[in-house]
């Protein structure tokens, strides 16, 4: 969700409700997701030593010692680096006069990170996306679908874009262009100020602009990130693309591949991005362009041909009436024969579609 800014109160009485809202300052120093992974990369390390029956030393130079041999422990039993780092970070967290006092364990860490890339989520190319919001498209998860635009086109972190909500999406009827305010973001809480993107994109903007005259202010453009995620699943399993290992990241990543093929501008794409260093951004350019020129699709397959036909045809002219598949006829509920007659028809006309794509 997009943080809320609290602006100091002009008395001491306002200022005083306002910080007991906000619990204590050691309370804010991370924020709460993070802290829940700290917490749970220290329980492990404390419970390596309860296991080993190690007790905590009482030397900074101790301590530091040990934490290398658990960090060994991580590396020859096949754990993920994240959870090394949290539990660096966690322990500094925790007792914060261990900070600049861990040498060796930061010099694990760093050679670590030069002998062991990352898995980083590759970057999705535009006709992918374009197909996968067909797909969404004709399963009537339209919301699903635009928000797929929406994190490729403007960058969005998964966490961002699963946060958004109606009152977040500025745009009228006529405007060429959507704002989209996220508020305090990860990067925007350092700087101390709001962030906003905007999406500029023709077929982004039309089918934003349609999704928001169906929605009320607090709609969430996912009704929650775990069917959000399975959608994603789903549609790169119906275009047959499982095995390019695509994962939400992915729309992040392919928004600036795909910008900086637009304009190769280095600063544009930092701006655009939000990010704060350039060499962060050098990370996601140049593996992300090396990563994408050995993405081999087949674009003139039939699968991803008749939902890219389906998304140019709903982006040229947004009809769509509901955010989300109707729900089925029964005695469960349903919208009436009327309502199930006219969604048939619907599928009938894409289903055309889809076959005049194969056929051609």
């Amino acid at each position: 969700m997009p943080k809320r800014k609290i602006l100091e109160g002009a008395e001491v009485s306002d200022r005083a409700k306002q910080r007991q809202e906000l619990g204590r300052l050691s309370d804010l120093t991370v924020q709460p997701a993070t802290r829940k992974r700290y917490r749970k990369a220290t329980d492990a390390f404390f419970s390596f030593l309860r296991t080993g029956r190690l007790g905590i030393p009482t030397r900074r130079d101790q301590f530091d010692l040990l934490l290398c041999d658990y960090l060994e422990h991580l590396w020859s039993t096949g754990i993920g680096r994240g959870q090394a780092n949290d539990t660096v970070a966690g322990l500094q967290d925790l007792q914060p006069n261990l900070r600049h006092h861990l040498p060796g364990a930061w010099r694990l860490l760093k050679t670590w990170a030069i002998n062991e890339v990352p898995n980083r989520a590759p970057p999705l190319p535009e006709q992918v996306v374009h197909a996968m919001a067909g797909w969404g498209f004709f399963h009537g998860h339209n919301s699903f679908a635009v928000s797929l635009l929406i994190g490729f086109y403007t960058m969005l972190r998964s966490g961002e874009l699963l946060g958004l909500r109606s009152s977040h999406v500025l745009c009228a009827p006529r405007d060429r262009q959507v704002l989209i305010s996220l508020g305090l973001t990860k990067g925007g809480k350092r700087q101390g100020a709001a962030e906003s993107v905007i999406l500029g994109i023709e077929s982004g903007v039309a089918v934003t602009q349609q999704w928001k005259r169906l929605t009320s202010a607090n709609t969430s453009l996912a009704r929650s990130p775990a069917t959000w995620r399975s959608l994603f699943t789903q549609s790169l399993s119906a275009l047959g693309l499982e095995k390019f290992q695509f994962r939400p990241y992915s729309l992040r990543r392919g928004g600036a591949t795909f910008w900086f093929q637009k304009h190769q501008n280095l600063d544009r794409i930092l701006l655009q991005g939000r990010w704060l260093a350039h060499r962060t951004a050098r990370i996601y350019i140049n593996e992300g362009l090396a990563m994408l020129a050995k993405t081999q699709i087949d674009f003139h397959n039939a699968k991803l041909r008749s939902f890219l036909n389906i998304y140019h045809q709903t982006v040229t002219k947004p009809r769509f009436s509901t955010l989300e598949p109707p729900a089925a006829a029964g005695s469960a509920g349903g919208r009436g024969k009327s309502g199930k007659n006219k969604g048939c028809r619907a599928r009938k006309r894409i289903k055309k579609c889809i076959f005049s794509a194969d056929q051609g």
